[in-house]
């Protein structure tokens, strides 16, 4: 006799090595609220984060908005060339970033490293003027240079 024709004769969950094994339901309603708070905790409630940081939120919202305030501004000819109305994007874009930074610089209570977003914002401020200008030989290097100078600033100046 094969070892798969083993039981044949028997009622079903009779001898049936699982059946001790199988959860009851109880347990699996333990196991799901374990992986609900699990996914909570790792960013399955987003609301959590955006109230800890509501700046952010509001940034990249704003961004957005600018975004189809310029789109717009194309559409309707205000910007004749498109390198300059994607120029006039990347200012804005750049001035929100600053903005955020320098809010965080003034509110203790969403104080964190700025240096990211001032390098940021340089860049894209930087790329605003290379669309404007159409030089990108001397904005690219001066981008560079500026970002190169931001971190040394990052590191020279003291921390409180």
């Amino acid at each position: 006799m094969c070892f798969w024709a083993l039981g044949e004769d028997m009622e079903p969950g009779q001898n049936d090595p699982d059946r001790d094994y199988r959860p009851s339901r109880q347990q699996n309603e333990k196991q799901d609220e374990k992986e609900r708070e699990k996914k909570q905790e790792k960013g399955g409630g987003l609301d959590e984060k955006y109230r800890r940081d509501p700046l952010s939120y509001v940034s990249w919202a704003l961004l957005i908005i600018w975004l189809g305030v310029t789109l717009l501004l194309q559409n309707l000819d205000v910007v004749g060339d498109g390198a300059k109305g994607w120029a006039i994007f990347a200012w804005g874009g750049g001035v929100l970033i600053f903005g955020e930074a320098v809010v965080r610089l003034l509110v203790p209570r969403w104080r964190r490293s700025v240096m990211g977003p001032f390098i940021w914002g340089a860049v894209w401020v930087g790329v605003g003027f290379g669309l404007w200008f159409s030089k990108w030989e001397i904005i690219g290097p001066v981008i560079i240079i500026a970002v190169g100078l931001a971190l040394l600033a990052g590191r020279l100046v003291p921390r409180r």
